[in-house]
């Protein structure tokens, strides 16, 4: 089973991600005048940051303690979804306030894309 790893480090990116956005109420920022900017700014809010950590905790728990392969592919889609959201919120917040792509959106990018190609891998179950 593949996974082990790639979800052990991947719930460690996600788990400091949303500890770090608890931490920093203020880095989603939001422009009520600006429907789909106001809407994603929320991903900033406590209860978002909370659901990164858990998800973050859950996926470290599928890959170290070796669940059973369904739940690591739960584990996998439920990161490909939180990691798309983010990566849409990152992508309008950037074009919006700075017209271009940022640092954080990048890295974000690079962090669905390897989620994807774990879940599609061979090693990963993605048949």
């Amino acid at each position: 089973m593949g996974h082990r790893r790639f979800l052990v480090v991947t719930g460690f990116e996600t788990l400091a991600t949303g500890i770090f956005m608890s931490a920093q109420q203020h880095f989603m920022r939001d422009d009520p005048h600006a429907r789909v900017v106001h809407v994603v700014h929320h991903l900033g809010d406590p209860n978002w940051t909370l659901i990164l950590s858990i998800v973050g905790v859950c996926a470290i728990m599928a890959g170290a303690c070796r669940y059973s392969e369904r739940a690591q592919k739960w584990a996998l889609i439920t990161l490909g979804a939180l990691w798309c959201a983010y990566l849409f919120a990152f992508a309008v917040q950037d074009f919006h306030f700075q017209g271009r792509i940022g640092i954080n959106t990048l890295f974000t990018l690079f962090i669905f894309i390897s989620v994807l190609v774990e879940a599609v891998s061979d090693g990963g179950g993605g048949r």
